[in-house]
């Protein structure tokens, strides 16, 4: 969703084939220069260590969660979506839950239209390293994330921030950059989100499960003439997400499980772009091993799984607002995966 704001154009996290993830250990000892906390919510050094804490929290059971944002003092909007979930779930008086329910309207953690959790910002693969308001500050910039924009505050100062949300008029146009969001559903590389979903319900309508095709910036790093560095976009990376929730006494509530999955193949590029007056390169997966691969080891009721990495066809410019990029068309797809609760049914997904 982010990159660095002087430049750039739409917040994502740098990718790196060499970049490794951490281990629990190495996390919980990293030092002040990498992460630590100002205020409410995490500074990080630089934007391979958000990548790297990133990819290791996000599929993390939420004790593992607690036990590392405890050493640091942070609730993430992850663990705070998920004690307002635990707290909406246990009301059994309907006016008392409704009453809690607009509270977390206004916090932007409930939605009245399927009466359900959600998140006040768009991609839900950072919620484990943002704050609930979904702030996060990378090197110098602090970042503030929304539905349909990202807020880049240059100093990288909470009262800039603080002050822009009261009365945007008010700042130094120079401190606050605002990216808007086009709401578009595509492959374009500047709308990110969702490509595609489907969503099951049990028999008796109590469970439900949701898939999604989601994809996000492949970026790496580039120097100019100047021997200055830019974070650019080179391509993009699709995820496959899984959410599992039950229905409670107001509304559905996040529900944990064990997820696992099937590659049943995918076929994605082959199509023409006006830009580079090529094709794109096709990236064809098309394995059916009927065996299913468990997608961590703790119960998790988000679950994110890389599916695969697609690289523009073609140099690139170290300045990315004169580079458009290149759209791989979805040609095929198809995922199957179970859960304990129902290892008997499969849960699938297909797009064309």
């Amino acid at each position: 969703m982010a990159v660095i704001a002087m430049g750039l154009t739409v917040f994502n996290a740098c990718k790196k084939d060499e970049l490794k993830s951490p281990s629990d250990e190495g996390i919980a000892k990293t030092s002040k220069a990498d992460v630590y906390l100002e205020n409410d919510y995490l500074v990080v050094k630089n934007f391979e260590a958000v990548d790297s804490l990133k990819k290791t929290l996000q599929n993390k059971s939420l004790e593992d969660q607690s036990r590392w944002e405890n050493q640091l003092g942070l609730k993430s909007a992850k663990i705070f979506r998920a004690q307002a979930s635990d707290k909406l779930a246990g009301y059994t008086n309907q006016q008392q839950a409704e009453t809690y329910a607009k509270e977390l309207v206004k916090e932007g953690y409930f939605s009245m239209k399927d009466s359900s959790m959600c998140y006040p910002f768009c991609n839900y693969l950072w919620d484990c390293i943002m704050n609930k308001n979904g702030v996060i500050k990378i090197g110098d910039v602090l970042y503030c994330f929304q539905k349909d924009a990202q807020i880049s505050i240059i100093d990288g100062k909470g009262k800039t921030l603080n002050q822009f949300l009261n009365n945007p008029k008010s700042c130094d146009t120079a401190l606050v950059k605002v990216y808007t969001y086009p709401k578009l559903k595509s492959t374009t590389p500047t709308n990110y989100g969702q490509v595609g979903s489907n969503t099951m319900y049990s028999a008796g309508g109590g469970v439900r499960w949701s898939m999604s095709l989601i994809y996000n910036a492949y970026t790496d790093t580039r120097v100019d003439a100047w021997g200055n560095q830019f974070t650019v976009q080179i391509g993009l990376t699709y995820y496959l997400y899984f959410h599992e929730e039950k229905k409670g006494v107001f509304g559905w509530r996040d529900s944990g499980d064990i997820f696992r999955h099937e590659n049943r193949g995918y076929n994605l590029g082959g199509n023409y772009d006006p830009y580079m007056l090529d094709y794109c390169p096709s990236i064809i997966n098309m394995n059916q091993d009927s065996y299913y691969y468990q997608v961590n080891t703790t119960s998790a009721a988000n679950v994110y799984y890389t599916v695969a990495y697609w690289l523009f066809n073609g140099a690139l410019s170290p300045y990315p607002s004169s580079y458009p990029g290149t759209a791989p068309r979805i040609n095929y797809f198809s995922w199957t995966g179970i859960t304990d609760y129902m290892s008997t049914t499969p849960l699938n997904l297909t797009i064309n």
